[in-house]
């Protein structure tokens, strides 16, 4: 099977399009999903037992409900709701891009919350406890020594779901908008050709990936040179040297 190459240079610009859609929700899905899964995360390993049930509740529901299941839940049951056409929210959701940002970014928050909440529970307390007798309060504690450490700590697990992130976004074409997928069904319909279309939306989802991945170990690299040092090049040394 190969590319069909006039088919490519007719459509290309239509699946660049797609390409270009899938990037902008994947940027708003990783922004939203931050900043929702941050609050959870914190309320996860709260005292307050109320609050760390929310945060259970919450990263259970999300991660265990399938992403095409929240989707048409809020795009076909927001509606049925009574008085949702009339309020003025209903000027934010009536069409299927913000449905389809929060839905995604709601199922990324899931996933999200347990990565901060476990990176936040291993923080060294010897750190929280030296900026504490500096004089620091809770708050400048939080997010001068607790966030850039736990940040650093999953940071890589964080590229991980930036990934799933950018694979979910193939989901939005069930409600109406044309991502890269999308447009790849596009040139499928009109071409009856499966391969070309598919092949290049692969290539492109690939290379994406790719820069995502290579982005957050670069990060790393800058951020946790002691740690990218013990678990890339040191093993890495030692299998040189057996």
């Amino acid at each position: 099977m190969m590319l069909d190459w006039p088919t490519l240079v007719q459509y290309l610009p239509v699946l660049m399009k797609g390409a270009l859609t899938t990037i902008e929700i994947t940027v708003l899905v990783v922004l939203l999903g931050f900043v929702i899964a941050l609050p959870v995360a914190i309320a996860r390993n709260s005292a307050s037992p109320v609050a760390r049930g929310f945060a259970q509740s919450f990263t259970f529901f999300f991660r265990g409900a399938p992403i095409l299941a929240v989707l048409f839940l809020l795009y076909y049951g927001l509606p049925q709701i009574p008085g949702i056409k009339e309020s003025i929210f209903w000027h934010a959701i009536e069409r299927p891009m913000p449905i389809a940002v929060v839905a995604l970014s709601l199922n990324s928050a899931g996933f999200l919350a347990e990565i901060f909440a476990v990176a936040l529970r291993n923080v060294p307390m010897g750190e929280i406890e030296a900026a504490r007798a500096f004089g620091f309060s809770r708050v400048m504690t939080f997010f001068s020594i607790t966030f850039p450490a736990a940040a650093r700590l999953s940071l890589r697990a964080y590229g991980n779901e930036l990934v799933f992130v950018l694979k979910g976004t193939a989901a939005v074409n069930f409600i109406t908008i044309t991502d890269l997928i999308g447009a790849a069904n596009q040139v499928y319909f009109n071409t009856f050709d499966p391969i070309t279309p598919l092949l290049i939306a692969g290539a492109i989802y690939l290379a994406f990936a790719l820069l995502i991945v290579t982005g957050i170990r670069l990060l790393e690299r800058r951020l946790s040179p002691w740690l990218y040092r013990e678990q890339i090049v040191e093993p890495r040394l030692k299998e040189l040297a057996a």
